[in-house]
């Protein structure tokens, strides 16, 4: 959500916004500046400086909030435009959240676009059993927060994914799959009894990435990341 005001004000535009850093409101914090240059109506270069002010995000709920001051000569004057930008992540429901009894979870690597069958070998697939060890990772699962709407600009991504199936037992019936994608934008698809479901992030609210977590609750280690080039590292 962004809602925009704009201001006439006496003063140069970098005299203007020297004063709005001095009075900031209450929990604001510096987050940027930046300049543009642009053609004006008469035809002449016009300068417009603005800088980025945030407050602390509210995890699960408010990832992003942030003040966006603009100012830019005008009429002998500075024309001053504030910009309120606000992430929000709406709550899942519980029709989104994974089912009641799940006794297993099998975790699966895709190894992306171009995998390399002496590098890539498909025998690091687990199942866990263990109840107190599922029971995290379901939690964990649950806490994810819903993917933020919106056009962004991604990272690239080499198809590398993790693959989680719920199941009612060891081999048994599915009851949701999660496919967290390496690299990209970290999106994470979600099927719930066979039912597509809004996409997650794969970062936690507690920072590390949601893969990680997984394979820390279950005590395994990875060779390398499914879907980094050869040349990535690990």
């Amino acid at each position: 959500m962004t809602t925009t005001r704009w201001w006439t004000v006496p003063g140069q535009p970098r005299a203007v916004l020297s004063w709005v850093r001095a009075h900031l409101p209450a929990g604001f914090t510096p987050d940027g500046s930046g300049s543009a240059t642009f053609r004006g109506p008469t035809g002449a270069l016009v300068e417009s400086q603005g800088d980025v002010f945030a407050l602390s995000p509210v995890p699960g709920v408010l990832p992003q909030r942030q003040l966006v001051v603009t100012a830019m000569p005008y009429r002998g004057q500075t024309a001053l435009r504030t910009d309120a930008q606000v992430a929000w992540l709406p709550t899942r429901p519980a029709s989104e959240r994974i089912p009641s009894g799940v006794r297993a979870v099998t975790v699966t690597p895709v190894f992306g676009f171009s995998p390399d069958p002496r590098r890539d070998r498909l025998d690091h697939a687990f199942t866990i059993t263990d109840p107190a060890k599922v029971a995290r990772l379901v939690a964990l699962a649950d806490a994810l927060t819903v993917y933020p709407p919106g056009v962004r600009s991604c990272p690239a991504s080499f198809g590398g994914a993790m693959q989680l199936a719920f199941l009612d037992h060891p081999g048994g019936r599915v009851l949701a799959r999660f496919s967290a994608q390496y690299g990209g934008c970290g999106v994470t698809t979600v099927s719930i009894g066979g039912k597509t479901q809004p996409a997650l992030s794969t970062y936690t609210t507690s920072g590390p990435l949601f893969q990680d977590r997984v394979l820390a609750i279950a005590g395994v280690r990875w060779p390398h990341q499914p879907g980094a080039p050869a040349d990535a590292g690990n």
